[in-house]
């Protein structure tokens, strides 16, 4: 028995980044001192070799060899909560951790600095339950994207500079899903589904992963217009990364069911539905592993922030950060094998996002400095992709840290940051035309919130 191959136009979801976290796919716990003054460190880097992606032209403020190596600790709470039945439904994410290090080298008086910065500004996970309904859409959705960026900074004017490089990128992306039977076209033309099989019975499970590479920059300058005010920019490129070479792998769920008599297949009556499908999963057919490309363009950043340090023993800073979501309007998804003819183009629609930043430090007599600061994000997802695959929203961070010096050559730095929200309506299905509106799809509530713990160890040589 052959099955239609439009189920597997769901995969092209395993494109989908995702996190729970981040502002779309966005990640920003890139330094520990940075994430504890709520990222508003573009106009006042903080000192340390971090600043190679905050600002790439404010390398030549460090002195002499520095280095930097930490990691954050990323645990998401989330739940959908059905508008027909009430039920609410808890995601199941890992905690995450994300890592950096950089290493920077600053040359005698500041005219120039060389680097270099590992770190994921894409990335997590989203993950749920295996009875979830939405599990159709996505049961787990992944994306980790690392960064590679070399540095190099020139100061052209007293207190002024400029510096950037290239980015190497190295993304890998997986997907986790069942297929329901009720939606499969069977070769009489029509669907199980009307043929009486309920909604949402599971046939089979689709594990999906693929890596890809690419390139793209960063540049930032950075300056002092007076002893107390400095301001700053960054640009981080658009990166492209194509995955050639995804695999689709497919593993049987049994159904149970037993055709009855007189079934329009001709069977039996007794007959186990399951022997019926299970010769879809032999090499070959179209359940059996097979190859899948797609794309996604990680946005571009523009930053932009200032700091004051009139203040006795006190630096506050402000930034304003625009990524360029609109890359990320439509999926496009090709298979080979099986499916091969069968490509499919997801509608996702994003906006342009942005993000107001404001965080201060003190420098306390004893050489400990504390750090606080608050964030808003606005969510690039418009109201009619808030699915499993990114329930994304509006959200509120809170960020608390401290820096300690070990000794001359060490400082140790842990920070705190709380995101906060006020939940987002979305859907548990696949919207498969522009047509289709928020009020027609979403049937539910999402809710988010999450804990981030970050540390990390700053060495001067």
């Amino acid at each position: 028995m052959k099955l239609d191959r439009s189920w597997l136009f769901v995969l092209a979801a395993c494109a989908v980044p995702t996190t729970l976290r981040a502002q779309g796919f966005e990640l920003n716990e890139i330094g520990t001192c940075a994430t504890a003054r709520a990222q508003a460190v573009t106009g006042a880097p903080c000192k340390d070799p971090s600043l190679i992606y905050w600002n790439p032209g404010a390398a030549t403020t460090l002195e002499g060899w520095t280095a930097y190596a930490g990691v954050a600790a990323i645990a998401v709470s989330g739940s959908f909560t059905s508008d027909g039945s009430g039920h609410t439904d808890d995601a199941d994410v890992p905690v995450s951790f994300p890592p950096f290090v950089f290493v920077n080298y600053t040359a005698p008086g500041g005219k120039w600095a060389a680097g270099i910065g590992a770190y994921v500004p894409y990335g997590l996970t989203s993950q749920w339950k295996g009875d979830f309904p939405g599990r159709f859409e996505a049961q787990k959705a992944a994306l980790a994207t690392v960064y590679v960026q070399p540095n190099v900074a020139y100061q052209f004017a007293k207190g002024w500079s400029i510096g950037g490089g290239p980015v190497f990128a190295y993304s890998q992306v997986q997907l986790r899903q069942s297929l329901d039977l009720a939606q499969q076209v069977t070769p009489l033309g029509i669907t199980f589904g009307q043929l009486g099989i309920a909604a949402g019975t599971e046939f089979a499970r689709a594990k999906l992963e693929g890596s890809g590479t690419a390139w793209g920059f960063d540049v930032g300058i950075h300056g002092q217009i007076t002893p107390d005010w400095e301001v700053g920019a960054r640009y981080l490129s658009t990166v492209d990364v194509r995955y050639k070479n995804a695999t689709a792998t497919f593993q049987q769920s049994l159904t149970n069911l037993t055709l009855a008599a007189g079934n329009p297949f001709g069977a039996p009556a007794g007959t186990p539905l399951d022997a019926l499908l299970s010769p879809e999963f032999l090499p070959d057919s179209t359940l059996s592993t097979q190859g899948v490309s797609t794309r996604i363009r990680h946005p571009a950043q523009l930053e932009v922030g200032v700091g004051y340090s009139g203040f006795v023993n006190t630096r506050i800073s402000a930034d304003f950060l625009w990524s360029d979501f609109t890359v990320f309007d439509q999926l496009p998804v090709t298979f080979s094998g099986p499916a091969s003819g069968s490509n499919r183009t997801l509608i996702e629609d994003y906006q342009n996002s942005w993000t107001i930043r404001a965080g201060i430090e003190h420098a306390f007599p004893i050489g400990i400095k504390g750090r606080a600061g608050f964030d808003y994000v606005k969510s690039p997802a418009p109201d009619a992709t808030v699915t499993p695959l990114l329930p994304d929203m509006n959200r509120r961070n809170y960020s608390l840290g401290i820096g300690v010096p070990l000794n001359p050559r060490y400082t140790l730095d842990a920070g705190y940051l709380h995101v906060d929200t006020s939940g987002r309506r979305g859907r548990i299905v696949e919207r498969t035309s522009e047509s289709q509106t928020a009020a027609e799809l979403n049937s539910g509530f999402y809710e988010l919130s999450a804990n981030i713990w970050t540390v990390a160890i700053r060495a001067n040589f």
